[in-house]
C-alpha cells in the first residue's frame, strides 16, 4: 500500500515550477488561479479554438473560444458530466479560424445566433479592443489587451470586461457588470501544466 500513493501522484497532471507558460503549453494545459481559490484551466481543441474549464468550488463549466476570446459553446459540468439543461451555444457567421484576433485600440461587432433551451435568438455582439499594456500573474509577465464586449438585446445590461494574452492566445473575464451589480475575478498565477 505505501508504493500506491506514489504511484497515484504520478499519474496526475503536475505543475511546472518557476517557469512562465507559453502558447505551446496549451497542448497539455495551462492553470490560472484566482484571489478566491477558483481555477480556469485552458487546453488546445484546435488552432483556433481553446476549451477553458473553470472550477468553482464544487461548480465546474466548459466554455469553448474561437480564437481564445470568442464563446462558441457554454455548459456546465456535474462530477465531470455535461448539464445539457445549462448548456448554450453560439453561432458566428464564419468558422473560428475567421475570427479577428484583438488588435490594439480595434474593435469588433458580430450578429450571432444563441441557442438555449431548445430556443434560438438572434444576438448583437460588440468588442473593443483596448492598448497594449502589461499584466503580472504571478512572478510571470505577459502582454495584455482588455476587451470590452457588449450584448443586444439584453435585459440584464450586461457589459464583460476580459484579459486577453496575445501570447498564450488565450482570455479570461475580469469584470461582469450587469444590472443588478458587478461580478470581479482576481488572478494572480498562471502555470503551465505537464
Amino acid at each position: 500500500m505505501k508504493l500506491f500513493a506514489p504511484l497515484v501522484a504520478l499519474a496526475l497532471p503536475t505543475v511546472a515550477p518557476a517557469v512562465c507558460p507559453t502558447a505551446e503549453d496549451l497542448d497539455t494545459g495551462i492553470l490560472f488561479r484566482t484571489l478566491d481559490g477558483d481555477t480556469e484551466l485552458f487546453r488546445r481543441v484546435s488552432e483556433n479554438v481553446v476549451l477553458s474549464t473553470y472550477t468553482s468550488g464544487s461548480e465546474e463549466s466548459r466554455i469553448l473560444l474561437g480564437q481564445g476570446l470568442y464563446v462558441l459553446d457554454n455548459v456546465g459540468l456535474a462530477e465531470g458530466e455535461l448539464l445539457p439543461e445549462t448548456q448554450v451555444r453560439f453561432s458566428y457567421p464564419m468558422p473560428a479560424a475567421e475570427m479577428p484576433r484583438p488588435t490594439p485600440e480595434g474593435d469588433w461587432a458580430v450578429d450571432v445566433t444563441v441557442e438555449e433551451g431548445g430556443g434560438s435568438e438572434p444576438e448583437h455582439q460588440s468588442y473593443a479592443f483596448g492598448p497594449v499594456t502589461e499584466i503580472g500573474l504571478g512572478k510571470c509577465t505577459f502582454d495584455m489587451i482588455p476587451v470590452v464586449q457588449t450584448y443586444s438585446p439584453d435585459p440584464y445590461e450586461v457589459t464583460d470586461y476580459v484579459n486577453w494574452l496575445p501570447e498564450l492566445g488565450v482570455s479570461y473575464l475580469v469584470q461582469s457588470s450587469h444590472a443588478h451589480g458587478d461580478d470581479r475575478y482576481i488572478y494572480t498565477s498562471v502555470e503551465a501544466v505537464r
